[in-house]
């Protein structure tokens, strides 16, 4: 919630603990350190992300809808309004991710684990033989969508639908149509 209203400079260890109705020294206990914090929230972010995906793409029927249902599911259910700090806070920790390496380790262990959710399922429906190939298209379709996460959080909010319908489309020609 301090991330995604405040940004990291908002984010001290008081704030939290305040927040969170504990003492910085629980907090510290637990994380270790700020970052430690930061890290773990990394990770809890892109489980998120990861099932949110999964669980769309678990949907897919060819017969119904195909490819596109499915991530335009996947779509919907991340820009929910209740995600709108999840998906600030990300941002934040992306912006982190330039100055730390641990932050940015686990920033890219996390999309790997997108990126491998997405290429799996890639082969499920066969859009090709090579799972590299699948893999680049899969960190495609995630720079594609969190490009109008990032671009939808600069212009201030609000509507989020023309970002996700943007984001439905640059996934679905990746998916369908290569690189």
């Amino acid at each position: 919630m301090i991330l995604g209203t405040e940004g990291l400079s908002g984010c001290s260890l008081a704030a939290v603990a305040k927040v969170a109705g504990c003492s910085k020294a629980t907090i510290l206990y637990h994380f270790g350190t700020r970052n430690g914090l930061l890290i773990a929230l990394i990770a809890e972010g892109a489980s998120f992300f990861r099932a949110t995906i999964e669980a769309a793409f678990s949907s897919y029927q060819p017969s119904v809808g195909g490819i596109e249902d499915a991530i335009r599911k996947a779509m919907t259910d991340l820009f929910r309004k209740e995600n709108f700090l999840m998906l600030s806070a990300e941002r934040e920790l992306t912006g982190l991710g330039q100055r730390d390496s641990a932050v940015a380790q686990e920033l890219i262990q996390g999309v790997g684990r997108l990126v491998e959710a997405i290429a799996h399922f890639g082969l499920s429906i066969d859009l090709g033989p090579d799972l590299d190939e699948l893999r680049a298209r899969a960190g495609c379709m995630i720079a594609a969508t969190f490009g109008q996460v990032e671009i939808w959080i600069c212009s201030g909010g609000g509507n989020p639908i023309p970002h996700r319908e943007a984001a439905i489309r640059s996934a679905r020609a990746i998916a369908l149509e290569g690189l």
